[in-house]
């Protein structure tokens, strides 16, 4: 846990109280939107002197232990944390950026884009923004931090990438409803040989991305 707030500790040290955590869910799959989200936690109950997990089971602020890189949560946990993360965040925000935009735009301006206004709108202004991977160019250098597998080592960004995660595997479960033949609630839009084999027996439905490989080969 402590290893997970050492960026947010050292900036909060520094009188730097809203610190964002920005993360994305979606630049690798063949088809569904692009997700990103942005989060500032309640750093001041999180890193209080008088904090303890023990002290207040009735705000359920233990479950802030769980908080990781959404990739290593449970589906289940996944569920509860998000919920917990809206619920007790001083704010979030989520971006939704459709296929036929991400294929307008490529996938690194979808990402600049989709970051940069998720944390445009926050609707508490944040001092600092820790990112996962990418600095965000629309935003002062001096005013973020970025890192590889940010989600790994701020909880910040861990609490973005869960409720990204959870937004998007939500709205690939309702487009699945849609087109059951492709199976979108079992791989989510990833490349997996099922899904593969769902595009060779059906062919290419509108919410696949059509400037990714092997989309666009098939398509010519």
């Amino acid at each position: 846990m402590n290893d997970l707030l050492s960026y947010e500790r050292e900036l909060f040290a520094r009188g730097i109280k809203f610190i964002a955590g920005v993360d994305e869910v979606g630049r690798g799959p063949l088809a569904g939107p692009f997700v990103a989200a942005a989060v500032i936690l309640d750093l001041e109950k999180l890193l209080s002197a008088e904090f303890t997990f023990n002290d207040v089971p009735h705000q359920n602020f233990g479950l802030y232990k769980l908080i990781n890189d959404s990739k290593k949560v449970t589906e289940k946990n996944r569920e509860i944390l998000s919920k917990f993360i809206i619920e007790n965040a001083v704010s979030y925000s989520i971006i939704e950026i459709p296929v036929t935009q991400l294929d307008e735009w490529g996938i690194s301006k979808t990402t600049q884009e989709a970051f940069y206004q998720a944390v445009t709108n926050l609707k508490v202004k944040p001092q600092h923004v820790l990112v996962d991977g990418f600095e965000i160019k629309k935003i002062t250098h001096d005013n973020q931090s970025f890192m590889a597998k940010g989600d790994s080592k701020s909880m910040t960004i861990a609490a973005a990438s869960i409720i990204a995660k959870v937004y998007r595997d939500r709205k690939m479960c309702e487009l699945h409803d849609k087109y059951p033949e492709y199976g979108f609630d079992k791989h989510k839009g990833y490349g997996t040989k099922a899904h593969m084999d769902a595009i060779k027996a059906h062919g290419i439905c509108e919410i696949h991305r059509k400037s990714f490989e092997p989309i666009r080969s098939m398509l010519l």
